[in-house]
């Protein structure tokens, strides 16, 4: 009996030594201390234009989102 109380009694406090252990915390940033970038992807929207030059079919792209030419005229080789 005595036996049996002692194994308890150890067990019990081996628990309780496990329970009682502190834990560790985990470090989390927060969005102050992370440096971040957002990045958005935007598609030119764009338009080709035709015209005969020469005899030459030529075809020049004009960039609608940039309001900008993007190349120059080019001859169009079938």
């Amino acid at each position: 009996m005595k036996k049996r109380f002692l194994m308890c009694l150890l067990a019990g406090l081996m628990l309780l030594s496990v329970l009682a252990m502190p834990t560790m915390a985990v470090d989390v940033l927060s969005t102050e201390d992370a440096s971040y970038t957002e990045i958005v992807l935007l598609n030119e929207v764009t338009r080709i234009y035709w015209r005969t030059f020469n005899g030459n079919l030529q075809f020049r792209v004009w960039g609608v989102t940039s309001g900008r030419w993007l190349t120059e005229w080019q001859n169009f080789v079938n």
